[in-house]
């Protein structure tokens, strides 16, 4: 995904909100919401570490940020974070309700993982479905 099409996704205020929800309050090293965003997007996709991100923060010109820096921006940007799902989130998924055959069973976790045996190639297709559930 390109970065124009990841604005065109964001909600209109999603800039005012971020100052608001206090995830930038000086613009320091992060200057901009969507630096911000990108550093953050960067840090979850593919599982880089936080000295990754500080290292790409300086090869597209965000500002030189500590490791250590980089952790405490991305907890201040938790009601941010929040905030911007629920504005993208589709009202299906809001609106949810739980199927009448779990009613009685509190959901813990549902898997979906793909069924692979060693060595083999993985089907698509072919899923286990395991609800944990308690009475």
């Amino acid at each position: 995904m390109e970065i124009k099409e990841l604005i065109d996704l964001l909600p209109e205020d999603y800039e005012k909100e971020c100052y608001e929800k206090k995830a930038i309050r000086r613009k320091r090293t992060i200057k901009n919401p969507l630096d911000l965003l990108i550093l953050l997007l960067y840090y979850l996709y593919d599982n880089h570490s936080l000295v990754d991100v500080s290292q790409f923060a300086v090869l597209k010109n965000t500002g030189n940020i500590s490791d250590t820096a980089l952790i405490k921006k991305f907890i201040q940007c938790k009601d941010w974070i929040i905030w911007l799902l629920s504005k993208m989130t589709p009202n299906e998924i809001i609106h949810y309700k739980k199927p009448a055959e779990l009613e009685p069973c509190h959901v813990i976790a549902v898997d979906a993982s793909g069924i692979v045996q060693k060595g083999a190639v993985k089907k698509h297709g072919i899923y286990i479905m395991e609800l944990i559930c308690f009475h």
